[in-house]
């Protein structure tokens, strides 16, 4: 039945739409630990930067042998150590995920879809039985297209979700690239005017 098929479309876009926020979810992974490294990269610049200065000090190494040494602070922390795509995404995935044994019986693959099929169950309201024909075969194809209709409704709305989620993922990594961007851009500086006080020591 073209429904069946239809269905089955649904789940396949479904299933491709779940790969690709698994996905976006796991280059968020990568964009923080790369920006952690940065800030790290950047600490330790820091920290070579203030014994170039005590070098190029007449009595930096004497002041220094007297003075404490002091405390690093840390580098700065951008969100969650570990990859936290926003919540709405992994509701969107964990929801679509559940249906994958609903998939695997829809899908005209690995079922052969025919208006001969069992009816499949839907999970949409329940529709009065006058409401179908008397007839048991047109009754059977009425009920299954009615469930089928439902469950395309609850697959698109499913669909919609994980786009949503999508969006919402793509502009906060848009933010972190952003940020990591001008993070690299200072480092650089940095990095080129450490190597020329090196240079003139």
């Amino acid at each position: 039945a073209s429904t069946d098929r239809s269905l089955s479309l649904v789940y396949e876009s479904e299933r491709v739409g779940v790969a690709s926020a698994e996905e976006l979810d796991r280059q968020r992974g990568v964009l923080e630990r790369t920006e952690r490294m940065v800030d790290k990269m950047d600490q330790d610049l820091k920290t070579s930067q203030k014994h170039i200065n005590s070098i190029k000090s007449m009595f930096g190494g004497f002041v220094n042998y007297f003075k404490s040494k002091p405390a690093e602070t840390p580098p700065e922390q951008n969100g969650p150590l570990t990859s936290q795509a926003n919540s709405r995404l992994k509701e969107a995935i964990s929801t679509s995920k559940a249906q994958e044994a609903q998939y695997q019986a829809s899908h005209p693959n690995l079922r052969k879809l025919n208006d001969s099929d069992a009816i499949t169950g839907g999970a949409g309201p329940a529709v009065s039985s006058e409401a179908y024909p008397k007839n048991p075969h047109l009754r059977a194809c009425h009920q299954k297209m009615d469930n089928n209709l439902d469950e395309l409704s609850m697959g698109l709305g499913r669909l919609k979700d994980i786009a949503l989620g999508m969006q919402m993922e793509i502009e906060e990594q848009d933010d972190i690239l952003d940020r990591l961007t001008t993070k690299v851009d200072k480092l650089d500086v940095n990095i080129k005017s450490t190597e020329r006080k090196v240079r003139q020591l």
